[in-house]
């Protein structure tokens, strides 16, 4: 395992812990009420919503959520008839989402597993795979494509958000804790906070962990070259960020399995 990894559970575990991040607050009893009834809502990405129409491509039910915990999509997907599998490297996110089903008598299976290694599930296991803003943490994406094409089952989907990579081009000290200090052009791409750190060029906070841009290439054709087609796509933003005055901060994609 690689340092960083073991770095980032580790933030993800103490953050969870403490559910200072708006990713580790599981979804309230009332929140759950309001939602339940009405047509699924779900998020890939801040600023927007998954279309109601990419679930209604989906072969069946079943459904990974991959590095997915925190209490928040797992029991939505289950109170609308999902068979649910959280896949995640954080104890303290999974625990989140038992949590969750406890409270509510939902049934959903949890899983502790890296998905930079080979995925804990049999081959053709899946009708969906939805994969939130994740992948910024881990360094390379090959496996998590090849495992979760794998997985999948023909006309099974791949439903994945990430990060627009010319974001990571500025310094994130300045872009959301110093709003009086001029934006300015910091990083090139793609941005590596691993090697970054052992050049010298920036220092790790526990807090927020390493990050990795990924180029599109790896990101988009990553995809592709595995055998996955994507047939959708949209971008999104997030209202806090303030780079969103000149372009959209995520990217999401629906790919089929042919």
């Amino acid at each position: 395992m690689s340092d960083y990894l073991d770095f980032n559970r580790n933030r993800w575990n103490e953050v969870s812990r403490k559910r200072e991040n708006p990713y580790t607050i599981p979804i309230t009893h009332e929140e759950y009420e309001r939602q339940k009834d009405r047509p699924l809502e779900v998020i890939l990405t801040v600023g927007k919503k998954v279309p109601a129409e990419w679930f209604e491509r989906a072969p069946g039910k079943k459904l990974l959520g991959l590095a997915c915990g925190g209490g928040q999509q797992g029991p939505m997907f289950a109170s609308h008839g999902y068979d649910v599998t959280i896949m995640d490297y954080s104890g303290y996110q999974l625990q989140a989402d038992e949590e969750v089903a406890k409270r509510e008598g939902l049934t959903i299976k949890t899983v502790l597993a890296d998905m930079t290694k080979p995925f804990p599930f049999a081959d053709e296991s899946f009708d969906v795979i939805f994969c939130p803003v994740s992948n910024v943490y881990i360094e390379e994406l090959d496996n998590m494509w090849k495992e979760s094409y794998r997985i999948l089952r023909k006309g099974g989907l791949l439903m994945v958000g990430y990060m627009n990579p010319w974001i990571y081009m500025y310094d994130d000290d300045v872009v959301w804790d110093h709003p009086d200090q001029e934006l300015l052009l910091t990083f090139s791409l793609p941005f590596n906070s691993r090697q970054m750190e052992e050049a010298g060029r920036v220092t790790i906070h526990p807090e927020y962990g390493y990050e990795f841009s990924h180029t599109l290439e790896e990101q988009i054709r990553g995809q592709l070259k595995q055998g996955f087609a994507m047939i959708d796509f949209y971008e999104s933003k997030d209202p806090k960020n303030r780079l969103t005055a000149y372009g959209s901060d995520y990217l999401a994609n629906l790919c089929v399995k042919l």
